[in-house]
């Protein structure tokens, strides 16, 4: 039996204990309270973490959709179509040359000479080289002879060419007008000069119609016989930018014109060489003939590039022979009323 100091002693001791206890207890809980606090507070910490969307920062890759227009713009490159308009405005090789057959005769219908050029001494020839290259087409006709104005358009050379040289030396056309026509050539300055006058009856500065009397035939100038010496320039007013007038000069009404190119195996024109023509229905009836330019400063078409030409030729089927060597060599050609038919004969093949 306890005494009343033991049992105080004993309630005392027990009273400790359970402060221990919790305090034990408290302990253990404010440990674990933390504990628990900091796992809870990990995870909530790791949303800041998924807040690096800076994945979501890939949406200013998804602005790379604006690069994306720059393709739309391509339609720049597509404007490069416009360069290959330009070939248009190259017109078709026998449409253009087709295009100047617009001069009239120089020769009127009551002359009793040449109202053609003449073949024998065509554009282009030397007459085997006895002459100069000849830059013109001559009609043969009694002096005195009225020459008409080929085309409308202003007089800028009206007398003689002894001190201003309009030719390959001074005096060589004698007696010459010249004319720059109304009419243009693909915007291009047209001039005709009418050479080896007797006399001149216009002044520089007057417009003339087609048809109008400039002078008249005579052989004035580097001349053999009277004639009229007749030649086209374009671009400019001189010697070196002439081209063959018969491929200006308008055929008569149902006929056209045959211009060519006579090469070799390299494609080297061949020079002052006899061009014959045939009627397709008489292949073996000689019916006309001119010949090749020779070497020296003449100019073909700008679009044909010719060698020989063959104007007033009646509409219909024709064969063009030219003999290289010992060899012929024939083409077959189809006149067409007003227009100018191209042929070309290659030798050696």
């Amino acid at each position: 039996m306890l005494n009343g100091a033991s049992r105080s002693h004993l309630a005392n001791g027990a009273a400790l204990l359970l402060v221990i206890g919790l305090a034990a207890v408290l302990t253990t809980g404010g440990t674990l309270a933390t504990a628990e606090h900091r796992m809870l507070g990990t995870p909530t910490s790791t949303p800041t973490v998924t807040n690096t969307p800076t994945p979501t920062a890939t949406t200013t890759p998804t602005f790379t959709p604006t690069p994306t227009f720059t393709p739309t713009r391509t339609p720049t490159p597509t404007s490069t179509p416009t360069p290959t308009v330009t070939p248009t405005v190259a017109t078709p090789t026998p449409e253009s040359a087709s295009a100047h057959l617009w001069l009239l005769a120089p020769i009127g219908p009551d002359a009793t000479g040449d109202r053609q050029p003449q073949s024998y001494f065509p554009y282009g020839a030397t007459g085997g080289g006895k002459y100069h290259l000849h830059h013109g087409g001559d009609y043969m006709n009694p002096a005195g002879t009225p020459v008409l104005a080929a085309a409308s358009g202003t007089v800028i050379v009206a007398g003689n060419d002894k001190t201003t040289v309009y030719g390959l030396e001074p005096d060589f056309y004698g007696n010459l007008v010249i004319q720059e026509l109304d009419r243009q050539f693909q915007g291009r300055p047209v001039y005709v000069l009418y050479g080896h006058m007797s006399q001149v009856n216009v002044r520089v500065g007057q417009h003339l119609d087609a048809g109008e009397v400039v002078g008249r035939v005579g052989a004035t100038g580097v001349a053999i016989g009277n004639h009229l010496h007749l030649e086209v320039r374009i671009d400019a007013n001189t010697y070196q930018n002439t081209r063959n007038v018969a491929l200006w000069l308008r055929p008569d009404p149902g006929q056209g014109v045959i211009a060519g190119l006579l090469v070799d195996a390299k494609g080297k024109p061949i020079l002052e060489t006899p061009i014959t023509f045939f009627h397709a229905a008489e292949p073996g009836k000689w019916w006309r003939q001119t010949q090749t330019y020779g070497q020296g400063d003449i100019n073909g078409d700008d679009a044909l590039g010719e060698n020989f030409v063959l104007p007033y030729v009646p509409a219909g089927e024709y064969i063009v022979k030219a003999k290289v060597g010992d060899k012929s060599y024939t083409q077959h050609v189809t006149v067409v009323p007003g227009e100018v038919a191209f042929v070309r004969l290659v030798a050696g093949k």
